[in-house]
């Protein structure tokens, strides 16, 4: 029996609301994690389907087929993907800029902003967000998902860009953070086909349902009611025309930096688009 993975940032709930609420029943094992834990346990097989950092995709071109008609995309702003900085963008150059290891999609997206819209190249650092405290050593931080949130912005970096609205404004398209992956094998048609059904039906009643789950999650997020309406309210969850052009830009970007070797082809389970 495949294995689903499950984000375990507020931005994934609306699609598997009804799944994770138990209204839609799904007899699949559920393994959560943060993107960069899903991304390992997708590439070395240990779940079999999981919303995955974009850039996992095109990292291991060939290995994954996507799930059709699923996606988290930010239309414009997207708010949990931060950079506070003491400085503007363009003072960035030769500066120490901290990277949280919990999404290599959000690393990649700033280093083309940094790198390619902006002509400065930092110097980078890793942290673990939630656990090591950067500010200290660090001109710039990036910050993601609930932390990004929830955080009170720290007087000693005035400057907090949201990265999401630079790439809208850059490019004018939407900006695909994740895409439901699968570490395809050919005995797994069958539950696929009933795996994304139940997606579906999931992202069907979740998505008809925001402001009565972010009332009902508000604690279990840290995030105030109306904040996680908001927030829910910025994303396409789906994978239409305009979020693939704005996933392919951004492979071009990444491969333009070097981060990947070339922008893949888009294979779909199922031979959709």
């Amino acid at each position: 029996m495949i294995k689903l993975g499950h984000i375990v940032f507020s931005n994934c709930f609306p699609v598997h609301a009804g799944i994770l609420t138990g209204k839609i029943a799904c007899p699949f094992p559920i393994v959560e994690g943060i993107p960069s834990e899903l991304n390992r346990a997708l590439v070395e097989g240990k779940i079999d389907v999981s919303p995955s950092s974009s850039i996992e995709y095109a990292t291991n071109p060939g290995k994954y087929r996507i799930l059709p008609g699923l996606s988290i995309t930010s239309r414009n702003e997207v708010m949990s993907i931060l950079l506070e900085s003491r400085v503007p963008l363009d003072e960035l150059n030769n500066k120490t800029v901290a990277l949280t290891t919990a999404s290599a999609t959000s690393v990649v997206l700033l280093r083309v902003i940094l790198e390619l819209f902006t002509g400065v190249n930092p110097d980078f650092m890793l942290y673990e967000q939630g656990v090591e405290d950067p500010y200290g050593q660090a001109d710039a931080v990036l910050t993601i998902g609930d932390l990004a949130l929830q955080r009170s912005l720290s007087p000693r970096f005035p400057q907090t860009f949201d990265l999401g609205a630079i790439w809208h404004r850059q490019t004018g398209l939407p900006f695909v953070f994740a895409l439901w992956q699968v570490n395809y094998r050919k005995t797994m048609d069958k539950d696929l086909a009933r795996l994304l059904d139940i997606l579906g039906k999931s992202k069907q009643y979740g998505l008809s349902r925001l402001r009565e789950l972010a009332a009902e999650n508000a604690a279990r997020f840290g995030i105030p009611a109306e904040r996680l309406l908001q927030y829910w309210s910025l994303f396409s969850y789906d994978l239409g025309s305009d979020e693939q052009k704005g996933l392919l830009a951004f492979y071009g970007y990444a491969a333009e930096l070097g981060a990947i070797d070339a922008v893949p082809e888009l294979r779909f389970w199922g031979g959709q688009a």
